[in-house]
């Protein structure tokens, strides 16, 4: 048996029957450009890189105003999550100051007062937010503790917290506000 070997010609057609011929829209573009002078073709590419940049900055400007109006949309977002939780705080105080004065003790008033704090603080919690309590004794911290006064003590060491005078809050590793403190200067000397 004899094995028929390709010709040339049936190995130059392409496999979808159809001739390879370059499309006609391509060979009008090369004539136009080639048709055209140096100048023109010059002027030509400008023209499109004038566009393609006009483009390009209309579409910065579009990524611009959706992450402005992004950012917004978060920022709110973010505003509800924190006063949602404040709403119950609210409510306890409405409703303590919705009571018959005439009617109510001083421990219930103190009580009622110790409840609105003990929910503050719980939505705080849930916040992220942490009290800055420290206890006398402890070693000052720059970072969290504001200094208003300087007191001498034989029980507390120079430089340590001798009492809180106001609780500071920090959120994560930001500061909100610094606990004020008092912080020991030492043994008080024989003079004071």
């Amino acid at each position: 048996m004899h094995e028929e070997e390709p010709t040339p010609e049936s190995e130059a057609e392409p496999t979808n029957g159809a001739p390879d011929q370059p499309s006609a829209a391509s060979d009008s573009e090369s004539e136009q450009i080639s048709a055209l002078s140096p100048e023109e073709s010059l002027r030509a590419e400008l023209a499109e890189a004038i566009e393609a940049r006009q483009r390009a900055l209309a579409d910065f400007q579009n990524f611009q105003r959706r992450s402005l109006e992004n950012e917004k949309r978060a920022f709110a977002s973010g505003c509800m999550d924190v006063i949602r939780p404040l709403l119950a705080v609210l409510d306890q105080v409405d409703l303590a100051l919705s009571q018959d004065s005439k009617a109510v003790s001083v421990e219930a008033i103190f009580s009622g007062v110790q409840l609105v704090r003990d929910e503050m603080c719980r939505v705080l919690d849930g916040q992220g937010v942490v009290a800055i309590d420290p206890e006398p004794g402890a070693d000052f911290d720059a970072h969290h503790h504001q200094a208003v006064m300087h007191e001498p003590s034989e029980d507390v060491a120079e430089g340590c917290v001798i009492r809180l005078l106001q609780i500071g809050w920090v959120h994560g590793d930001m500061v909100l506000r610094p606990a004020v403190v008092a912080v020991s200067s030492g043994t008080p000397s024989e003079s004071d």
